[in-house]
């Protein structure tokens, strides 16, 4: 037996459900990431109140590593941000031609 797409012109439903290949990989790789290293393929509850807690418990952690990797970055541009304005607050003190802002400005 053939399975296929259906010819013809697809339903309304169908081209207003779509979802291209790539905007699911990101989800899909998250998943497969639960399932492997956190252990969300070995889930044994038997309520299903207990199964949600440990799902949302298994996102909350891939949530806060996706953040602790964020975090340095932020934390440098800070501090680049952070001297960058004073540089140029002490190069205006001491009458220093501002070669930051010109090199902005051109």
């Amino acid at each position: 037996k053939l399975v296929a797409k259906p010819l013809g012109r697809p339903s309304a439903t169908a081209v207003k459900n779509h979802i291209r290949p790539g905007e699911r990989n990101p989800i899909e790789g998250k998943f497969g990431q639960a399932k492997t290293r956190y252990g969300m393929d070995n889930i044994k509850a038997k309520l299903a109140n207990t199964s949600t807690s440990w799902i949302s418990t298994i996102a909350l952690v891939l949530n806060l590593v996706r953040m602790t990797r964020q975090a340095p970055v932020s934390l440098l541009l800070r501090i680049q941000n952070w001297l960058a304005y004073h540089v140029v607050r002490l190069a205006g003190n001491f009458r220093i031609k501002n070669y930051y802002n010109v090199l902005m400005t051109t």
